[in-house]
């Protein structure tokens, strides 16, 4: 498990700024999908974001999935959005959910 959070982390720290980028993005829309009233700030949605990320990434390689989205290197990106939202929108449930209005 160590093994697939180095990669994993190595994995997003190659490729920071976009990295970074789609964790903003989809911390805000997991956030607001969850907590719909509830105001956040743009750090937050940044630690939502992160955080579901490398969720999302280390889930990925956990479950063996990476071999089969690399062998579409075109749609990299793509991935890269839809797995940092579920982890973030997981993350962000579990917080609305300990955490209510």
């Amino acid at each position: 498990m160590k093994e697939l959070a180095q990669e994993t982390f190595q994995y997003l720290w190659q490729q920071a700024l976009l990295s970074l980028a789609i964790a903003l993005v989809m911390g805000f829309f997991a956030w607001k999908t969850v907590g719909q009233t509830r105001k956040g700030a743009w750090p937050l949605y940044l630690l939502v974001g992160l955080a579901g990320s490398f969720i999302g990434q280390l889930t990925l390689r956990y479950f063996n999935l990476k071999e089969v989205l690399d062998q579409v290197p075109d749609m990299r990106i793509l991935f890269d959005l839809v797995i940092a939202y579920v982890g973030s929108f997981v993350l962000a449930a579990l917080i609305n959910f300990f955490k209510p209005m």
